[in-house]
């Protein structure tokens, strides 16, 4: 990809950083900037990583923002009639104009329970600026923040003596099934009988540990889309923990990028990312 003449090289500790700081040298909305990252910066670094991120950035067509700028002042009027402070900034990806909301503590009051309120905003924006610009999208982005209560030490404890507490229905060690009680080894399911991986309904869907090339090649193709756009890739694939471990093996040796495990349970997944990126804002 070749640059525009009238490109600059900023720098800064994260991506959201280096952007702000082309949108101020160069005298544009934020939403206005293009970039692209220096990989050169992140080689000359070797293992120990960069520190920083460094890109070249320059300004966009204004004409094309003008959803993106509506939304972020719809939102702004919005958040003042609410009384909440918070820090707004918006871009367009795309047919998309993405508004980002900062409100630090007060960002569960927007969020919702079940994100119930941020799709209701999200609606109204949707109605109102939509109306001006038929043709975009709209989406709105509420940063996370880590007093939003949903963590373990914030769960109430019961505080009751122990004696008082309910006890549970489970049998006690000594009438529990002895072991003269239990199926002998000949009725035991045989080992033909027993259920394949692809008869167990959705396990089935999970690549074998045989598809691992098939895997290292799908994760090497996102590592290049995130050096190619600096936003992060999420692989939507159930992976077990030995493949996820494969992943992270194959994106350790890529430079400029890194991977990591978000989510819990069944829904864990792995998300590859530009190291230093602006993680402050959005879920």
């Amino acid at each position: 990809m070749s640059l525009p003449e009238n490109h600059v090289v900023t720098e800064g500790r994260t991506l959201g950083a280096a952007r702000e700081a082309a949108a101020e040298l160069l005298g544009v909305p934020l939403a206005a900037i293009e970039h692209k990252l220096d990989l050169a910066h992140f080689k000359a670094s070797g293992s120990a990583g960069a520190a920083t991120v460094k890109i070249f950035a320059w300004a966009r067509d204004m004409q094309g923002l003008a959803p993106a700028i509506a939304a972020e002042a719809w939102i702004r009027t919005l958040l003042g009639a609410m009384g909440r402070d918070a820090l707004v900034k918006s871009e367009l990806k795309g047919d998309t104009a993405v508004v980002y909301v900062d409100a630090k503590e007060g960002a569960r009051h927007l969020v919702g329970r079940q994100g119930t309120t941020l799709r209701a905003i999200q609606h109204l924006l949707e109605r109102n600026v939509g109306r001006e610009f038929p043709e975009a999208r709209f989406r709105l982005d509420i940063a996370r923040n880590d007093e939003g209560g949903d963590r373990r030490d914030d769960r109430p404890r019961d505080d009751r003596p122990r004696d008082d507490r309910p006890r549970d229905d489970r049998p006690r060690r000594d009438d529990r099934p002895r072991f003269d009680d239990r199926p002998r080894r000949d009725d035991r399911p045989r080992l033909d009988d027993r259920p394949r991986r692809d008869d167990r309904g959705d396990r089935g869907d999970r690549p074998r540990r045989n598809d691992g090339e098939q895997l290292k090649s799908l994760a090497r193709k996102l590592a290049q889309k995130v050096l190619e756009t600096g936003e992060p890739e999420v692989i939507r694939r159930e992976l077990n923990s030995f493949d996820r471990r494969l992943v992270h093996l194959e994106i350790a040796e890529i430079v400029g990028v890194a991977s990591r495990s978000v989510g819990e349970g069944s829904e864990r997944r792995v998300e590859i990312y530009v190291p230093g990126g602006d993680e402050s804002v959005g879920e």
